[in-house]
């Protein structure tokens, strides 16, 4: 992940090539419930920084200056999702009600988006980061999303910094990263 930022714009194209790879997402029955608000105009951003800027946690004085000058709000339909599992090929699962997922895919599914995306990030020569969104109801009534989608979180995207000040005591950097042996289980626990 990276935090820090030249503040520089992205072109258009970039972005619309990073962001072409959310067609390729993993959807549940093809719901396709997710949908994504990019955020590249200045004024833009720099309203959803405001927005979510937490009282108690502001954005340290450091950290001002190398913000990304993109943000993606990945946002989740679960309507989408439970429509779809109402259509005949699919409510014999019974997963037409957002409380009958035991989990819930719509969630699941921005999440491997979100992946997709800071990973075409990289291959088109970018920094990116995933973050949750203080606020969320602001934001999307700021930005006029609609009410049936929920904010999952924010891609923050851009050029990256010469040096990463934003993540400089972020907890990669001070917690020991665990091994593979203690995280994958062959056969049995």
């Amino acid at each position: 992940m990276v935090r820090s930022f030249r503040q520089e714009p992205v072109a258009p194209e970039t972005i619309d090539r990073v962001m072409a790879c959310v067609v390729h997402a993993p959807s549940a029955g093809y719901s396709q419930g997710n949908e994504f608000l990019v955020l590249d105009a200045p004024a833009d951003v720099a309203a959803f920084l405001r927005l979510v800027e937490h009282p108690d946690f502001p954005t340290p004085p450091e950290h001002r200056g190398v913000e990304p000058p993109v943000i993606v709000l990945v946002l989740a339909n679960a309507g989408a999702y439970t429509t779809r599992y109402a259509a005949p090929d699919k409510i014999q699962f019974g997963l037409d009600k957002p409380e009958n997922w035991p989990v819930p895919f719509w969630d699941v599914d921005a999440g491997m988006a979100s992946m997709l995306i800071l990973l075409a990030a990289i291959d088109n020569g970018l920094g990116a980061f995933f973050a949750g969104v203080f606020e969320p109801e602001a934001v999307t009534a700021h930005f006029g999303v609609p009410d049936r989608f929920r904010i999952v979180g924010m891609i923050g995207l851009g050029h990256p910094a010469e040096v990463d000040v934003a993540s400089a005591d972020a907890s990669a950097f001070k917690l020991r990263r665990r091994p593979l042996s203690e995280l994958v289980h062959h056969g049995h626990w």
